[in-house]
């Protein structure tokens, strides 16, 4: 029975509308993932996937006198919206405010 839920809930993810920042030619849509859904590019050839769903937006944080420039996406309840690039300290905006003592 969870199972018929999971793929009602599937069914209602709409398209993002967001262009894939790799290929820059599909749009970033939902598809079924492992661990639940995941937002892969339409593109055929592309292997660009997020896994959580991209707002549209870049990341503003500044990293060498540079701004990142990745695509930011959903937060969660506790953490707000967040880079997608793994190595970007903006990944975990809710540990960047925290001094080391």
């Amino acid at each position: 029975m969870a199972k018929k839920n999971e793929a009602c809930a599937f069914s209602e993810l709409t398209s993002t509308g967001v262009k894939c920042p790799e290929c820059r030619k599909g749009m970033l849509d939902p598809a079924r993932g492992r661990f639940g859904p995941v937002y892969k590019c339409t593109s055929k050839g592309c292997t660009f996937w997020l896994d959580s769903r991209p707002t549209g937006k870049k990341c503003t944080f500044l990293r060498d006198g540079k701004r990142c420039g990745a695509l930011r996406v959903e937060g969660t309840k506790t953490i707000p919206r967040r880079c997608s690039d793994r190595s970007c300290p903006n990944r975990h905006p809710h540990k960047l405010n925290k001094t080391k003592t």
